[in-house]
């Protein structure tokens, strides 16, 4: 099974597993087992689904294969689990910078019988 410490990790406490984590902005990578991580979004919490981004587990030939759990059009190949979490910070702050800006209501302008209140 690829991704036994996975599930290893879910069967049991997280005091019970030994991990190894690194934070990057909300997002933490953390060692499940001898070659396999977990990706967290620290936003929510531990008992939510969304809070598991990826599965990394370190392949023959010491690339590490990533599956995303959030449908991320990201790489499933990546050489280290570190670039894959740079990768995926990166990704996130691109998404950020291309949202419109929020939209500011539009109201008629005042007219002179309307609900302007008068100066005496």
């Amino acid at each position: 099974m690829p991704y036994a410490g996975v599930r290893r990790m879910l069967e049991t406490s997280l005091e019970e597993v030994p991990m190894e984590s690194t934070n990057a902005a909300a997002l933490e990578l953390r060692r499940v087992a001898s070659h396999e991580w977990v990706v967290y979004d620290l936003q929510y919490p531990m008992d939510d689904s969304r809070c598991l981004v990826a599965c990394l587990s370190e392949t023959e030939d010491d690339l590490v294969e990533v599956v995303w759990l959030q449908g991320t059009t990201l790489p499933v190949l990546y050489r280290s689990p570190t670039e894959v979490l740079e990768d995926l910070v990166r990704h996130r702050n691109a998404g950020l910078r291309l949202r419109r800006p929020d939209e500011i209501p539009h109201r008629p302008p005042f007219s002179e019988r309307g609900h302007r209140p008068r100066v005496a």
